[in-house]
């Protein structure tokens, strides 16, 4: 009887330490902070793409704004070219007016000076009305001098002032020309550090995404292992089964009756503490409360700090809250966990889509988990997406 019972109990001891065999945490945990650096190498990606939108949209205004300064630079050239067209005229009516003034002087002044010149052409009048037409044109001719030497003067000021406006127009502009290009080289300057922030950045998560699809690898490659490990665990335990039912069979009633008894008693590969009662299940069904609608899913991931798990990685955390080490981080191992039920009660696992997923069932058909849609969520096993996938129950604590 003890033989039978050690052997049972050496087969289950076996099953345990190959499923705790591989570690597979550490690899999940490493996985999450790989995922984590992702995300940041992500963020810091936008903020510099916010930055170069800026940037080039600042220098698409300031070249908007060069282009405008420039067409107003070539108007203002056209304006000067217009103005220096208009000078020769002017200085050609200078000039025609100086030759007439000229002679009007030869014509009034031809000897000596104008006073002299002037009293000659008074005394030399043949009477009264003579000296009085003579006094009178050169009044006039006085008066059309005055008129041409102000004229001349007029024009060259309305020259010096239309010269000096229009240059001063060509500076300001080419003034601002220059500062513009100025801010714009500036500003390129800085488009130039953000790109190669970008490019170091883009570097940074390709050799981030290499890593994670190595560990992703090593993760998978320990999952199958685990799952190997499973398996032979389970074979050998039923062989126990086998060899002691068999052994069973030739021996008395009362000692048949006995190990038919221990035989049917919960086979779990889960270590469960005396402290973990019946009152635990409470707690158990509503620890994950907190991360509902705050929480994503991580393949491989059991972080309740970043708010990261899989579907395997919260049923183990949350029956690790009641003490409780389930003794496998993989659905393919959780499967063998515990004895299966027809009928569920909370705190017992439930398994869906051929067991490749699975979460805590809490009573009144819903179950709790970790869904690659929405992270820790409850969900209908009555209605909806799960309903009719269930495929199996199992209990771990009694």
């Amino acid at each position: 009887m003890g033989s039978k019972v050690n052997r049972k109990i050496a087969g289950l001891c076996v099953a345990g330490c190959l499923v705790l065999a591989a570690p597979l945490g550490a690899s999940a945990s490493t996985y999450s902070d790989l995922v984590n650096k992702k995300q940041s190498i992500s963020q810091q990606k936008q903020t510099v793409q916010n930055d170069l939108d800026k940037v080039n949209k600042q220098i698409q205004e300031l070249t908007e704004k060069i282009s405008k300064k420039q067409i107003e630079i070539g108007q203002t050239k056209d304006e000067i070219d217009v103005l220096n067209k208009n000078i020769d005229k002017t200085k050609q009516r200078i000039q025609e007016r100086q030759e007439l003034f000229k002679k009007r002087l030869n014509t009034v002044y031809r000897q000596g000076d104008s006073s002299t010149s002037s009293l000659e052409v008074l005394f030399g009048s043949k009477d009264f009305g003579d000296f009085i037409n003579r006094a009178i044109a050169l009044y006039k001719l006085n008066s059309q001098d005055q008129q041409i030497i102000k004229k001349q003067k007029e024009d060259q000021e309305l020259l010096k002032k239309q010269q000096d406006e229009v240059q001063d127009k060509l500076n300001t502009s080419e003034s601002d020309l220059s500062d513009l290009q100025n801010l714009v080289d500036q500003i390129k300057d800085l488009q130039e550090t953000k790109k190669d922030a970008m490019a170091a950045l883009d570097k940074k998560e390709a050799n981030l995404d290499d890593t994670i699809a190595n560990v992703k690898a090593q993760m998978q490659a320990q999952k199958q292992a685990e799952e190997k490990a499973q398996e032979e665990a389970a074979q050998q335990s039923n062989n126990t089964q086998q060899s002691d039912s068999s052994s069973d069979s030739n021996s008395s009633s009362h000692h048949s009756s006995s190990v038919s008894h221990s035989s049917s008693q919960p086979q779990t590969l889960a270590y469960i503490p005396s402290s973990a009662a019946s009152g635990s299940v409470s707690k158990l069904i509503s620890v994950g409360n907190q991360f509902i609608g705050n929480s994503t899913y991580v393949w491989g991931a059991m972080n309740p700090g970043a708010h990261q798990f899989d579907c395997s990685g919260f049923v183990n955390w949350a029956y690790n809250q009641i003490g409780v080490n389930l003794g496998s981080r993989s659905t393919s191992g959780l499967k063998y966990v515990g004895n299966q039920v027809s009928s569920p009660q909370p705190g017992d696992l439930v398994f869906f889509l051929g067991n490749s997923h699975v979460g805590i069932y809490i009573g009144g058909g819903k179950f709790i988990g970790a869904q690659t849609s929405t992270g820790v969520a409850i969900e209908s096993l009555t209605s909806g997406y799960w309903k009719n996938q269930v495929t199996q129950y199992r209990r771990v604590l009694n």
